[in-house]
């Protein structure tokens, strides 16, 4: 037995050198940075294996790579799908490699679909049942700190390619300066907040931009792409897309299981490419998805539309890790932006604007506890002092510091900045989100300079507020204007206070003297803008009534999501030309055509999860998925303040958008009205047509009703349209968005012999008509133009056929999409 005690001993001593050697070996730090070996842009998650084990790891979404080695290192071998495999041998040098990779000859669209089951659908199969386990908008709660950085410069890839002995000396210029910088950079630091199901809370805490103070325009860049890939719908950039990891996309996408990798802890990690199947139309994706088995995780994904449309090019990269061994959560996400409608020309050469926008999340809390109430309807506010923030202070959220490029674009930039004055023309967006334009301590009102109808003709005029430069509590204003068809000047003033800012509490009194529509509709908050298709009704209206109105208001937000609005005013109106109205005074018979109004109003405005953008200046709406609820109670007074008339009068207004998986968007909206009372016909329906036999179309309003032609005292009114978009026709030349419509509409009127010297019919039998749009036959880059045509039927259908028919000119501005998501 003496031998098997050696033998055991000896063996205990070769296990615990081999330990004590392990515990005490240093392993060897392997990093670097993968880039394509043409453009020089970083390859994002490439797969590098050491010798040939199953250690080694991937690039981050920079190309960079770092790993730890515990055994010698004679090669990597580096796999990129698209890309030819690189052998890549360690002599000396095992930090800081730079390392290329070449195009492989063969394009991902050439798919060869094989016979037998595709192994990548049960793959993404089991992705798509593990959403909510995966997805960190299903936990309870979590929060973290994001850096953004975002820069713009030149693409000048094609003139790179040119020897420099070749150039001119515009284009060697141009080529030297995007060497030395880029054209444009931003930082950004965001505190954010979510609380399940749909709280969320982001804190703009720092900010800084090259040239500019703080620009609004640079945080909608963070609006672009969502920080979660396991939503059914995808947006980006404005526009939704069916996610390839979605209930039924193994139906409509093409998936490829390209390659399978290991990880650090001995998970299988598959690479699947996917595209929209051939002969399909549908907004779709095309990239790669990398799915770790643990859990049947993403852990990243490379994603762009498939079809190149639009004047934006993106495409999205977003890189997962496992935070406490418990959530997979997204810890770098990138936007890569090329601009095609804007560029530089430099001898007939156009060189397109291109953007990256990184986000680097760190200090990653799960289910840290949040309660309601530090949530509230602004979703994105930034800190009034994010832009005075010390280097040191950006130092500690840098994910690394800013390169000579960086600093150099800073410079310039700043410089340039402070003589262009690009604060003046980040203003111009604010202008057209707000509809003000601001000058020191003055706004003036975008919406009194100009205006056309039938009966006004052309208005020119000016109108001016005070803004928070001279006050943040109080705002007084006024206008002026004069229209040519009436030869009449109106005007106006008003003040407000504000009384408690976080419930936007504000008090306002004012007085004008102004055109209002006969039979028209509008609630508190409502205001015209030139980029809403609603408002190009305005242009037909011909009957308007001078009103002399006094009024005096109290507006705040309350039991969340509502906004509200108690008004007190007296109006004075006069008729339309030759109208008169029938009443009765103690028992006499009289007719008028002017008339006093004292109403006492209450309305309200509900969007649910409305979430909003604010800065120092303005407050920006993101929109809501929900439906946007207004309703408006009047009740007039008769003997109040000369009040001549006692009535209740309710209106209600319903919006809602949604879209249908595959088949595209519907909108609807529901109009309202009822008047309890005898009223003349300025303060009754008039039907909301818009008719011309060849105009401009003007959402949710009858295109072929003309105007003036119904009177009512009660009516309810259903507009619906669906836009297929370009799913029902997508070709290279010709694409334009197909829009079905449909509106109907029920009312009447109680004594209508009070009207006299006006024309008009009741709707008690329904007024119906269709139509089909064609939105964007010529696409402008910056609004599309389409045509339209509509056919009235029905009970009030002309007998002869043409009479039925208008036709339309649409225009479609981009920024519409923008009011909601």
């Amino acid at each position: 037995m003496m031998w098997l005690k050696q033998l055991l001993r000896f063996i205990f001593f070769v296990l615990a050198t081999s330990a004590a050697l392990m515990l005490h070996a240093q392993p060897l730090t392997i990093s670097g940075r993968v880039m394509d070996a043409e453009t020089g842009e970083s390859l994002a998650f490439v797969n590098i294996v050491i010798n040939e084990s199953r250690q080694g790891g991937a690039t981050d979404i920079d190309g960079r790579f770092r790993f730890d080695a515990y055994q010698q290192v004679d090669y990597l071998k580096l796999t990129y799908v698209g890309y030819e495999p690189v052998l890549y041998h360690v002599k000396n040098k095992a930090k800081g490699l730079k390392i290329f990779m070449k195009k492989a000859s063969y394009e991902l669209g050439e798919v060869v679909i094989l016979p037998g089951v595709n192994p990548a659908h049960r793959i993404i199969n089991n992705v798509v049942n593990n959403r909510d386990l995966n997805n960190p908008e299903k936990m309870r709660s979590f929060s973290y700190t994001s850096y953004e950085k975002v820069i713009f410069t030149l693409d000048l890839d094609s003139l790179r390619m040119i020897d420099t002995m070749l150039l001119d000396t515009a284009s060697l210029e141009i080529r030297r300066f995007i060497d030395r910088q880029d054209i444009f950079i931003a930082e950004s630091v965001t505190e954010r907040k979510f609380l399940y199901p749909e709280r969320n809370r982001e804190n703009v805490i720092a900010t800084k931009v090259s040239g500019m103070k703080d620009p609004i325009f640079v945080f909608l860049v963070s609006q672009i792409q969502s920080t979660s890939f396991y939503k059914e719908r995808l947006n980006i950039g404005r526009s939704e897309y069916i996610n390839p990891v979605s209930r039924g996309s193994t139906s409509k996408y093409t998936f490829i299981l390209e390659d399978t990798v290991y990880t650090a802890r001995n998970d299988t990690v598959f690479i699947i490419s996917f595209q929209p199947k051939p002969n399909t139309n549908f907004d779709g994706l095309k990239g790669m998805l990398y799915i770790n088995t643990h859990n049947w995780a993403i852990q990243s994904v490379i994603a762009e539309p498939e079809r190149d449309e639009g004047p934006f090019s993106i495409r999205i990269q977003q890189l997962y890790e496992l935070v406490d061994e418990e959530q997979w959560f997204p810890v770098q996400l990138n936007t890569d932006i090329k601009i095609k409608a804007i560029g530089a020309s430099v001898n007939e050469q156009m060189y397109s604007f291109v953007g990256v926008g990184k986000s680097y999340i760190r200090d990653i809390e799960l289910n840290p506890e949040l309660v309601r109430r530090e949530f509230n309807n602004i979703e994105v506010d930034v800190d009034p002092n994010a832009h005075n923030r010390s280097e040191i202070y950006w130092n500690r959220y840098r994910a690394d510091s800013l390169s000579d490029r960086d600093k150099q674009t800073y410079a310039f930039m700043d410089s340039v900045g402070k003589e262009v004055n690009f604060d003046r023309l980040a203003k111009t967006f604010e202008t057209v989100m707000t509809g003000k334009i601001p000058v020191k301590f003055i706004d003036f009102d975008i919406d009194k300079f100009l205006r056309y109808n039938q009966y006004e003709g052309l208005y020119l005029g000016l109108g001016i507020h005070t803004n928070d430069r001279l006050s943040r509590r109080f705002k007084v204003g006024g206008f002026w204007g004069y229209s040519f068809n009436d030869m009449t000047s109106k005007y106006g003033g008003d003040i407000s206070a504000i009384l408690h800012r976080n419930s936007e509490l504000e008090l306002m009194a004012g007085y004008f003297y102004d055109v209002t529509e006969s039979g028209g509709v509008s609630f508190f908050d409502e205001k015209t803008s030139f980029l809403r298709g609603e408002d190009f009704r305005d242009f037909l209206i011909r009957r308007m009534n001078m009103t002399e109105r006094t009024f005096v208001a109290l507006q705040f937000v309350g039991l969340r999501h509502f906004k509200w609005n108690i008004a007190l005013r007296s109006d004075y109106k006069k008729s339309y030309p030759d109208y008169y109205y029938g009443q009765s005074v103690d028992g006499v018979a009289q007719l008028k055509n002017d008339f006093r109004f004292t109403e006492l109003s209450l309305g309200f405005r509900f969007a649910f999860r409305e979430k909003f953008l604010r800065t120092k200046r303005i407050k920006i709406s993101l929109g809501t998925k929900y439906p946007v609820v207004k309703f408006q109670y009047t009740h007039g007074f008769e003997g109040m303040l000369y009040g001549e008339f006692q009535y209740d009068r309710f209106d209600v207004r319903i919006t809602e958008s949604f879209y249908v998986k595959y088949l595209g968007m519907t909108s609807i909206e529901l109009r309202a009205g009822y008047i309890d009372g005898d009223l003349p016909y300025c303060n009754l329906y008039n039907g909301n047509g818009s008719y011309r036999v060849f105009t401009i179309y003007a959402t949710n309003s009858f295109a072929t009703m003309r105007m003036n032609e119904f009177l009512s005292n009660r009516y309810v009114a259903l507009y619906f349209s669906h836009n297929f978009g370009q799913l029902l026709v997508r070709s290279r030349f010709f694409s334009p968005e197909i829009v079905l419509a449909t509106n109907i509409a029920f009312g009447n009127l109680n004594n209508p012999s009070q009207h006299h010297n006006v024309s008009f019919k009741t709707m008690e039998k329904g007024y119906y008509e269709s139509g089909l749009l064609l939105h964007g036959l010529l696409d402008l880059k910056f609004y599309k133009v389409g045509a339209g045509v509509f056919y009235r039927y029905g009970p009030y259908g002309y007998d002869t056929p043409a009479d039925n028919f208008a036709y339309k000119v649409s225009i479609v501005f981009p920024i519409e999409s923008v009011k909601r998501q």
